[in-house]
């Protein structure tokens, strides 16, 4: 569609809108309708059979009153416009209040009064009540001149008989919560039954058609979404309409309030959530759809400010109607954004822009629109009841525009990705091919030169760095072998490696990493004995059994499954049960065949049980499924017991022989070097202790080196200043999942680093691995670089875990000094024999001084200033009670003071003003703490009247460096305080006379619950 056509499209639209609203305009405002004067309206000259009349213009008004028909006279009235907020309204020179009560008055001329009329109201706030000559003929809610008024804003139609040619019309009005304002805000119309009947039903026809239309769009697209689940976007537009539906229900003629019994405060809340959820969710659908022109971050914010303007929602009414402006603009900054990002999107060629482009707007009219009939006199149905279907309509063009997109696209893909399957076999064979003949080409070289006579020359470092050539070429070789029994697999002629698999091992890591990727009440239990070797392809073994296990798992949602095994009849069957849902007899023959699921199954199974069943067969085996519905699962597989032929082994079985002419080394193996790091390696495999040992020992880090993972625990006991563990996951007995489980019962990761190696690439090994208690991860085969970073960096870890202890070790004793502890024991020891009385209470003090000591865990964390006032009264106490009458202590505060401030910050100091005062000889000592809010900040002060300082020890104290005169408390407060903006740390001293300490700290509430500045 050409871009013209997109915009005479647009044109139309447009004009459509503009010639419904001035005709709407129009049609209320034509035939020369007369206007309310002074309080009056003559309808005499106009006919109320055909059209209805808004009665705006120039009302009396009387403030604050609720008057009847003979007591309105009585009072001072005020002409004001209707319809407008009565906080506009000028009395006295003085704008109205915009909460409380009033009555309005207007005098109705009319000829006819024998024809039935009827009155239409709009936007009454809060409430109101309606009379004609002194009979009340409708109400929402009951007015009052004070609180006790009973809200309900909802507009109808009332029906009277006029007996009189002047009518006098009279509305109660209250409205004590929303905060704009109340008043008539909204036009109201007066005609014959007809007439009225009419415009009645022409506003409920607008809200119904367009809740009738989101409500259909939101049903459309939510089931949609929960039947596919294709596209995120597709949930979000649901959530959208469904939005905007709540919306018209619950303004326009409040329909919501027709439908169910529920109160006018809960119809509030009910506008605020689908305002404010239209828009957000509005954001999140454009978002989606637009990404790569949207603005991660704005959109966040967006999202951010419209979540707390929801939260609003459980404010009062009173509070939240302060904010009725801020969510208009809210809505109205969304849709100038998606404006912008669609204008984007059309002029980079998106396909489909030009339809959200037209749907925004629809919906920025009717916002607009909505937005106004909440201030100013123009109602929501003064609009065609198109907008609605414009929006939807534009919106589903660009759905079915990308859908049909899509579906060309993933055609031509699908042809595409055929032919570059068939050139991905024909490359993946010819590749391996062309690998195979280098790789022999080195495995015979590197042969012969350890077979021939060259080898005498020699050294046993070079036989041995050739020995490990020949070994990894030989594992490459079988890799690349791998790589031509996978292409061949098509082709049913994918060939096994067998070799002695230790069963258990097997099931163990599977279960351990199904244990902790899948959060259900579902319990494994493996039966399978230690040490059950069955001769089988362990790599194709493990995908077997993981298929199955897995499947056990997803299918049960509370319960157990069981693996276990036995042997019978020349074959070891591996028995798997669960208690789960089960499978219908119709379908256990067809779960096999390939590319087939259960109706109801969520996500594919990895291999997929077709191939799970040819990789049985190739091992010569059978699998076959016993089931029964909402009882339970068991699979069996049934493999044949092949005779075992043991390796001729060493009568040394721990020595790792590379050639025959290769010095064995003997595990566990210890190579110690006295300034090196020690870190501890298990891995079964031979070849990779020797090459981690290699890499390592040249890093100048002493090795221990073992090839059974019991002895892990061994060499901790015996080495227990091991700074890091290298950690293999697959290996017989324990795995490295169960050795990192019992290691973290006695070390954390900080304590011990562990670094898990494993050959697995599936990603729930790692997570396995990470929720057992490594602290990371590599995969085999090993980067060099990469595993001396990752070394070193755990290696880093320990050693900034222990600063930190030593650092909060240090901090903490020089908190409680030792000679303080020996005296106040002494004290209490001599007062139990002269006063038990003050002794009992000095213990009290003690024990509370201690407690409040050794309470905080972080010294960055903030604590109540209570709190910290109560440790500093113990600690007084406890000298005053040794040196009774020669210390006098005070605190001034004007009032309790809610804040949070850093631990252990003001004991130090007045520790050191009572040791400085009782130093002073010449009068008693005597310590004053001041404690006072200036502004946002909290002024503390602690005079002492002891020996003082000179203002050169003062800079020594106050200086970076330590120094002899600066304490470890003194040095910590200051470095605390730089945390915390504007804090500040100050001593003003004379030298006999005493010492001021003035520290100025932020004001940190303690309702905020904030821990850091």
């Amino acid at each position: 569609m050409g871009m013209k056509k997109l915009l005479l499209i647009f044109m139309v639209i447009i004009s459509i809108v503009l010639i419904g609203l001035t005709s709407r305009l129009h049609n209320n405002e034509n035939q020369n309708a007369p206007k309310a004067v002074a309080g009056v309206i003559d309808l005499r000259q106009y006919d109320l059979h055909k059209n209805t009349v808004s009665l705006d213009g120039e009302w009396d008004f009387i403030p604050n009153k609720l008057l009847n028909y003979s007591e309105f006279d009585t009072h001072h009235s005020y002409s004001v416009n209707v319809p407008s907020l009565w906080s506009k309204y000028k009395l006295n020179g003085q704008n109205f209040t915009t909460l409380g009560s009033g009555t309005y008055r207007l005098k109705i001329l009319i000829d006819d009064t024998d024809t039935i009329l009827g009155i239409k109201t709009g936007n009454i706030r809060m409430s109101n009540a309606i009379y004609i000559n002194e009979k009340r003929i409708g109400q929402s809610g009951e007015p009052a001149e004070d609180s006790t008024y009973i809200q309900q804003n909802v507009p109808y139609v009332a029906y009277f008989a006029p007996k009189k040619n002047e009518l006098e019309l009279i509305i109660h009005v209250a409205n004590f919560d929303y905060a704009s304002g109340g008043g008539i805000i909204g036009s109201i119309f007066i005609g014959d039954q007809e007439s009225i009947g009419k415009l009645r039903e022409g506003s409920l026809f607008y809200d119904l058609i367009t809740i009738a239309a989101f409500f259909t769009m939101f049903i459309y697209f939510a089931g949609s979404y929960l039947y596919a689940k294709l596209e995120i976007e597709q949930l979000y537009f649901s959530l959208f309409c469904f939005m905007v539906g709540l919306y018209s229900l619950s303004h326009g003629e409040k329909i919501l309030m027709l439908l169910l019994p529920i109160s006018y405060e809960f119809l509030i809340r009910v506008q605020i959530i689908s305002s404010i959820g239209s828009g957000i969710f509005m954001l999140l659908y454009f978002n989606h759809a637009l990404q790569q022109f949207s603005h991660k971050k704005f959109v966040k914010a967006l999202c951010i400010i419209g979540i707390l303007l929801l939260a609003t929602v459980m404010l009062p009414i009173s509070i939240s109607s302060y904010l009725q402006t801020a969510h208009s603009i809210y809505i109205l900054i969304i849709i100038f954004y998606l404006l912008y990002i669609q204008t984007i999107a059309i002029f980079k060629r998106l396909v489909g822009a030009i339809y959200l482009w037209l749907s925004s707007m629809a919906i920025l009219i009717y916002m607009v629109v909505a937005t106004l009939n909440l201030n100013i006199n123009l109602e929501i149905y003064s609009l065609p009841p198109l907008l609605p279907f414009i929006c939807l309509t534009m919106l589903s063009l660009y759905i079915s525009h990308r859908f049909t997109d899509s579906y060309l696209e993933k055609g031509r893909l699908t042809n595409a990705l055929i032919r570059v399957d068939k050139l991905k076999d024909e490359f993946l064979a010819k590749t391996s091919h062309e690998f195979r003949t280098p790789l022999h080409g080195v495995i015979a070289i590197s042969h012969s030169m350890l077979e021939s006579n060259e080898s005498s020359t020699l050294t046993m470092e070079q036989k041995e760095k050739i020995s490990l050539i020949f070994n990894i070429t030989k594992k490459l070789s079988h890799l690349v072998n791998d790589i031509l029994d996978f292409s061949k697999l098509k082709e049913g002629e994918l060939k096994l490696r067998l070799t002695n698999v230790d069963l258990y091992s097997v099931t163990h890591v599977i279960v351990e990493i199904l244990s902790y990727i899948e959060n259900k009440d579902v319990k494994i239990y493996n039966y399978i004995e230690r040490g059950k070797i069955i001769v089988a392809d362990e790599d194709r073994l493990r995908q077997i059994l993981y298929n199955i296990i897995e499947n056990a798992v997803k299918f049960t949602r509370h319960g157990k499954v069981e693996i276990s095994c036995y042997e019978e009849q020349g074959f070891l069957t591996i028995e798997v049960s669960d208690t789960g849902r089960g499978i219908a007899p119709e379908h256990i023959e067809s779960i096999f065949e390939p590319f087939r699921q259960l109706e109801d199954a969520s996500k594919g199974t990895g291999l997929g049980l077709n191939v799970t069943k040819e990789l049985v067969k190739l091992h010569g085996g059978e699998i076959t499924v016993h089931s029964v519905v909402n009882q339970g699962t068991t699979f069996s597989v049934k493999l044949p017991v092949q005779t075992i032929k043991k390796v001729q082994q060493d009568t040394q079985q721990n020595k790792i022989t590379l050639t025959k002419d290769y010095l064995p080394i003997a595990f566990p193996y210890v190579a110690e070097r006295k300034m090196g790091k020690k870190i501890l390696i298990a891995d079964d495999d031979h070849i990779n202790l020797k090459v981690l040992i290699d890499i390592l020992a040249k890093e100048n880090y002493s090795i221990i080196a073992v090839d059974d993972s019991r002895q892990v625990f061994e060499q901790l006991q015996a080495h227990p200043d091991i700074d890091l563990l290298i950690l293999d996951i697959m290996m017989p007995n324990l795995s490295g999942y169960e050795v990192c489980q019992q290691i973290r019962k006695n070390y954390s990761s900080a304590e011990l680093p562990i670094l898990m190696l494993t050959a697995a690439l599936r990603p729930e090994d790692m997570l396995a691995a990470f929720q057992s208690g490594a602290n990371d991860f590599l995969h085999k085969p090993l980067d060099t670089a990469e595993l001396k970073t990752r070394v070193r960096n755990l290696i880093l870890l320990k050693e900034s875990a222990e600063t930190a202890i030593k650092m909060e070790t240090a901090f903490l004793q020089a908190q409680i000094k030792p000679h303080f502890i020996y005296n106040v024991l002494n004290s209490i020891l001599s007062l139990s024999y002269i006063d038990l009385d003050k002794a009992r209470i000095m213990i009290t003090d003690f024990a509370t001084f201690l407690r409040s000591s050794f309470s905080f865990e972080n010294t960055n964390s903030l604590i109540p200033l209570e709190q910290e006032l109560m440790l500093i009264q113990a600690y007084v106490n406890i000298h005053q009670t040794r040196y009774p009458d020669q210390l006098e202590w005070e605190i001034q505060m004007e009032e309790p003071l809610t804040i949070l401030i850093p631990p252990l910050l003001l004991q130090p100091l007045v520790e050191n003003a009572l040791f400085h005062g009782l130093k002073n000889k010449r009068v008693n000592g005597k310590v004053t703490m001041t404690i006072k809010k200036v502004q946002q900040m909290i002024d503390i002060k602690i005079k002492d009247n002891g020996i003082g300082m000179s203002q050169e020890i003062i800079e020594k104290v106050l200086s970076e460096e330590p120094t002899d005169h600066q304490s470890v408390g003194i040095r910590n407060i200051t470095k605390r305080l730089k945390k915390y903006e504007k804090a500040t740390f100050h001593i003003e001293s004379v030298v006999g006379e005493g010492t001021t300490v003035i520290l100025k700290f932020p004001l940190i509430s303690d309702e905020n619950e904030v821990e850091k500045c």
